[in-house]
């Protein structure tokens, strides 16, 4: 079974989103997690999907869209380790 490893700052990504959803919104955020965490999964199953990007701070990895977010990660022998998860409107280029 593929496997989705979180890297510490992607986990904080996904609590930060969380509860900024969840304050006005706080079933959207149970939901929003459950989308991420299925794409995660999804990406754990197909290494290779998504788009090949150089990032400043992590080098060579993957991005892939789930709504208005940008899941980042790299293929592991597992399955994935996430290196992010942001929102689409941030200057992604500069992280």
């Amino acid at each position: 079974m593929a496997t989705v490893d979180y890297s510490l700052l992607a986990s904080a990504d996904v609590v930060e989103n969380a509860d900024y959803i969840a304050k006005d919104k706080p079933l959207a955020a149970y939901q929003w997690i459950e989308r991420i965490e299925q794409t995660c999964a999804l990406l754990a199953l197909n290494p290779q999907m998504g788009e090949v990007r150089e990032t400043r701070g992590y080098g060579k990895c993957r991005s892939f869209s789930c709504g208005n977010y940008v899941i980042f990660f790299r293929g592991i022998e597992e399955g994935v380790e996430i290196v992010r998860v942001l929102r689409a409107e941030r200057d992604i280029d500069q992280f």
